[in-house]
C-alpha cells in the first residue's frame, strides 16, 4: 500500500524553525517588524509587484482593500457562486451585497458572460477568485471593468505560483489577495498578504490596517480614521520568509502533488 500524499500539508523544515525562534527570542523592541518587513519585500520581488501589506488573514487583506474601494452600504460586488464564505464575507461586513454569477465548466472560475450581465447601477467591483489554482479570464474581465469603470479584484488565496499568459496571480487587478493558511502552497500558519500597484490605494490600505494609523502621522496615539488591526505578527512573518526563500521548491512539489 501506498503512502498517502497530503495535498494541503505545509512544508516545514529547520530553516522555518530557525527564523521563528529567531523571532520569538529576538523580534522584540526595535525589531519587533523586522521579519515583517523582509517577508513583505520578498513576496512583492517575487511577484513583481510595487506594494505589498502583510495581514493576519487572506480575509482581512480582502476587507482592507474593499474599504480602501469606498464599497459600503447600497453597494453591490460581483462574485462567483462556488466560493468560500470568506470572500463574501468583506462585503457583508461593509454592508454591501455579494452578487453571485456561475462558474465555467472547465477552470470553475467565473463566467465572463455571466459577470456582465449582472453589472448594474449599484456594481462597485468583481472579485475574481482563482480557484484551487485555476486561473479566472483576467483579459475578459479586465476589458468588462475598463467598459464599465469597475475594478476588478484577484482574491489569490489558493493561486501564488499560477500563471496567467505570462503574468503571476494578484498581479492583474485593482488589488489582489493572497492566503497563507495551512493548507496553502506556503505558510506563515494564518496570514494573508495585499498586494497593488496603485500607490494611493496602498497608503489607505497601510493607514486602515494599523487602526487608523497614517503613516506620516508624528502622534504616537493620534488615529485619522477608524481602521482595523490586520497585521501579521513578526513570529508569522520569519516562518513567511522562511517560505520565500524556498517558495519555487514549494511550487514545483505542488504542481507535482496535483
Amino acid at each position: 500500500m501506498k503512502s498517502r500524499i497530503h495535498y494541503t500539508k505545509p512544508s516545514i523544515t529547520e530553516l522555518e524553525v530557525r527564523y521563528a525562534t529567531d523571532a520569538a527570542a529576538n523580534g522584540w523592541g526595535d525589531r519587533c517588524y523586522e521579519y515583517i518587513g523582509r517577508f513583505e519585500q520578498s513576496f512583492k520581488t517575487h511577484l513583481g509587484a510595487e506594494f505589498a501589506l502583510a495581514t493576519s488573514s487572506c480575509t482581512g487583506a480582502l476587507h482592507l482593500g474593499m474599504a480602501a474601494l469606498g464599497i459600503g452600504p447600497g453597494d453591490e460586488v460581483i462574485m462567483a457562486d462556488t466560493n468560500w464564505i470568506a470572500t463574501a464575507s468583506p462585503i457583508v461586513h461593509l454592508g454591501a451585497t455579494p452578487v453571485f454569477v456561475d462558474i465555467l465548466p472547465d477552470t470553475w472560475c467565473l463566467d465572463p458572460a455571466r459577470v456582465e450581465a449582472a453589472i448594474s447601477a449599484r456594481t462597485k467591483a468583481i472579485v475574481a477568485v482563482h480557484l484551487y489554482g485555476n486561473l479566472c479570464d483576467m483579459d475578459a474581465l479586465l476589458a468588462i471593468g475598463a467598459r464599465h469603470g469597475i475594478p476588478v479584484i484577484e482574491d489569490a488565496a489558493e493561486a501564488i505560483g499560477s500563471v496567467y499568459h505570462g503574468k503571476g496571480a494578484g498581479t492583474m487587478g485593482a488589488f489582489a489577495s493572497f492566503s497563507f493558511h495551512g493548507s496553502k502552497t506556503m505558510t506563515t500558519g494564518e496570514g494573508g498578504m495585499f498586494i497593488t500597484r496603485d500607490a494611493d490605494l496602498y497608503e489607505r490600505v497601510l493607514t486602515l490596517s494599523n487602526h487608523g494609523r497614517a503613516r506620516g502621522q508624528t502622534k504616537q496615539f493620534w488615529p485619522d480614521a477608524v481602521g482595523y488591526k490586520y497585521k501579521l505578527s513578526n513570529i508569522q512573518a520569519a516562518i513567511g520568509c522562511a517560505q520565500m526563500e524556498r517558495i519555487d521548491v514549494l511550487i514545483e512539489r505542488k504542481r507535482e502533488i496535483l
